[in-house]
């Protein structure tokens, strides 16, 4: 158990520093197009990339059900299987790709000035950024059910500093504009397809199987639903509050810096759940009898982790304000930094119980996800949003903060009931 003590721990480290600097890369990105961009630009690129939040479900569905099902591919025949829904898929991603791109072809840039959009160039390459995403998925759960690390983290390093680069080198080239922000972190994507597809290469040459759609679908459902319900406990509050609150409440400077940091917090412990998902799904495939110690190690090290970075963010919670946005006032920032740390502790320890019950396919937790969604979005729009004004910025953000950390309790709340049934 040592051993694979040492393994889990190799693995983590890596994945941790390869989400580390993908999203560190991602974040540099939005700096460049700001600066280099203008505030006309960055505004048009931020809204090109609202896109993917419809897209966001989708990928973390298909990297689950192929990560699942490539670990718990105990043999090559069943292995061939898996590599041929990933051909299927990868085709069918394709074709409709390619019927959106008929639409665009005949009507881009009459689509492009409804949108507000300077001119069909940037909704093509929104097109092909999307497209590739749903690709680099397929392949992330590949590489992750195979357990190939390595290349996994170097696909996360690519989608984030190979679109730096790009951006940077096309804003050199052809000069500031949405199009072209868009275009460079679709080169980064495409870099990472390469690679990914390098690192899969022996798995999708297998052949054997039979793909029938109905079970997929029955399968990527499931799923589809819960990555919907993540994408709302994780990404609702800002779009939310930029809808909402008035300009004066200033959230670049009260909010944002302490969901910035929330969600850092994160990138040091979820990829721990990455690490510990196609190891669980083997083993149950397996009946080896191990997932419950993997869930146990991976638990308590998210549990560890994550617990002395709150308790640094409530001991001393203006210290990642200043490391992380130096030129602002610390005293308006840090009052939501504790409450953020602990509510993200919450989520990234309910994301191991749920990675650990769809390693095994237990699939009962997502109708009550999907129900506390809801609950979440409801409480914000109806029982939030009319008191905001009333409220003011201090209270009114520290209730929107205090709602996210309740509900991100609730998820944790229904990991360990349904793990304890599973």
């Amino acid at each position: 158990m040592s051993g694979s003590r040492q393994n889990f721990a190799r693995q983590s480290a890596w994945m941790v520093v390869a989400t580390l600097a993908g999203v560190v890369g991602m974040t540099l990105v939005h700096m460049v197009v700001s600066r280099k961009g203008g505030s006309d630009a960055y505004a048009e690129f931020k809204a090109l990339l609202a896109v993917f939040y419809l897209v966001g479900a989708a990928q973390g569905a298909l990297w689950n059900l192929f990560g699942q099902q490539t670990a718990a591919a105990l043999d090559d025949a069943r292995a061939g299987a898996v590599a041929g829904a990933a051909r299927r898929v990868g085709a069918a991603i394709a074709v409709f790709g390619g019927i959106l791109g008929v639409v665009l072809l005949m009507g881009g840039d009459s689509l492009a000035a409804r949108l507000g959009v300077s001119g069909a160039a940037a909704l093509w390459a929104t097109l092909g950024l999307a497209v590739a995403q749903l690709f680099v998925a397929v392949l992330r759960g590949l590489l992750q059910g195979r357990q190939n690390f390595t290349v996994l983290g170097w696909v996360g390093i690519l989608d984030g500093f190979g679109r730096l680069v790009a951006v940077v080198l096309l804003f050199a080239l052809l000069g500031g504009g949405a199009a072209a922000a868009i275009s460079g972190a679709l080169i980064g994507n495409l870099a990472a397809i390469a690679v990914g597809l390098w690192g899969a290469r022996e798995l999708l040459r297998l052949r054997g199987g039979v793909f029938v759609w109905r079970a997929f679908f029955l399968r990527f459902l499931p799923l589809l639903g819960a990555a919907a319900a993540g994408q709302v406990l994780t990404q609702i509050d800002n779009a939310f509050l930029k809808a909402h609150v008035p300009g004066d409440w200033e959230l670049g400077i009260r909010y944002s810096p302490a969901a910035q940091i929330g969600f850092a917090l994160t990138q040091f412990t979820v990829p721990l759940a990455l690490v510990m998902f196609p190891k669980v799904a083997r083993s149950a495939a397996a009946a080896a009898g191990d997932a419950d110690a993997l869930l146990r190690l991976t638990f308590l090290a998210t549990l560890a982790l994550g617990g002395l970075a709150a308790i640094g963010c409530t001991v001393i919670p203006w210290l990642p304000v200043r490391i992380l946005f130096g030129p602002i006032d610390p005293v308006l920032a840090t009052p939501l930094v504790p409450w953020f740390a602990w509510s993200m502790l919450a989520f990234t320890l309910g994301n191991v119980l749920l990675s650990n019950l769809l390693a095994r396919e237990r699939f009962g937790i997502i109708p009550w996800l999907i129900l506390l969604a809801g609950i979440y979005l409801a409480a914000l729009f109806l029982g939030i949003r009319p008191r905001l004004a009333a409220w003011g910025p201090d209270t009114g953000l520290l209730r929107v903060v205090q709602l996210l950390g309740l509900c991100n309790l609730a998820f944790l709340a229904l990991g360990a009931v349904f793990s304890r049934r599973s």
